[in-house]
């Protein structure tokens, strides 16, 4: 009987487009499901691979990763459980960095194994780091991350009951999982977000509006607003056209007299 371990993560992308950061590594793993791997690097296991079975996203939304030294969206978090069967008879253990990889993409990211136990049905924590966010996330970085608001988020919804998904929810600034409208309404339209240092690699948990990160591709943002049911109405923000019309000079006179005035608008 094959050994089958799970893996409960934060996975940290950069984003290409906002809107569409939380599901990459899932839409990249339903197109080559026969293809993706666990890879032991660490020496001490010898060659431990794991046939990846499921990837399944346990939010719906995305934490922001916030670059508090440019002030800049540096990447996006996700959570996520990894299914696997072992194909070797070397087990994974806590302290192991995985390399996830994928028949058509290569080396898709890395997996650090934070908590847990190498048996035969090993249920582990961790922190992924996508391959296009490896510049940005050293080990440092990751490691304050996981401990700062992966394993707090996890610890509370997932570690209890690993098939708990919550496909409607974000993480809202306390670590519950409220939907769009509860956070509108109860969180002012704040969600968790991890504010990262680049000079000193911390890493700390914190809140911000949503209406920031609600982007798409294509799109040049957005802001968010209570429809006073099922969940906010999102309003995109159009994109500058590049070019612009001058209008005036327009005389203005004020109702009974008094003093006017000339405005023009560019």
């Amino acid at each position: 009987m094959a050994k089958t371990l799970e893996i409960i993560l934060g996975y940290v992308e950069k984003p290409v487009a906002v809107g569409a950061a939380s599901t990459s590594l899932t839409d990249q793993y339903n197109s080559d499901k026969s293809g993706f791997a666990l890879v032991n690097q660490s020496a001490q296991a010898g060659a431990a691979v794991a046939g990846v079975t499921s990837i399944v996203k346990l939010t719906a939304g995305f934490t922001p990763f916030l670059n508090i030294k440019a002030n800049t969206l540096a990447a996006t978090t996700v959570f996520l459980k990894i299914t696997a069967q072992y194909k070797t008879d070397k087990n994974f253990d806590k302290g192991d960095v995985l390399s996830l990889v994928g028949n058509v993409a290569g080396i898709v990211g890395s997996v650090s194994l934070l908590a847990g136990a190498g048996t035969p049905a090993a249920i582990f924590t961790a922190v992924g780091v996508g391959a296009n966010a490896l510049g940005i996330l050293n080990s440092d970085a990751a490691k304050n991350l996981y401990h700062s608001l992966i394993a707090p988020v996890l610890q509370k919804h997932f570690v209890a009951n690993t098939n708990a998904i919550y496909p409607d929810y974000w993480v809202a600034p306390d670590f519950a999982l409220a939907s769009l409208a509860q956070v509108s309404a109860i969180y002012a339209g704040r969600v968790a977000v991890a504010h990262w240092n680049s000079d000193t690699q911390s890493v700390v948990a914190g809140s911000d509006h949503l209406h920031l990160y609600q982007i798409s591709a294509g799109g040049g943002g957005g802001y968010f607003e209570p429809d006073g049911g099922g969940g906010p109405i999102i309003f995109p923000l159009p994109e500058y056209p590049g070019w612009s019309v001058d209008i005036g000079p327009i005389e203005i006179v004020p109702p009974g007299g008094g003093l006017g005035g000339v405005d023009r608008y560019h």
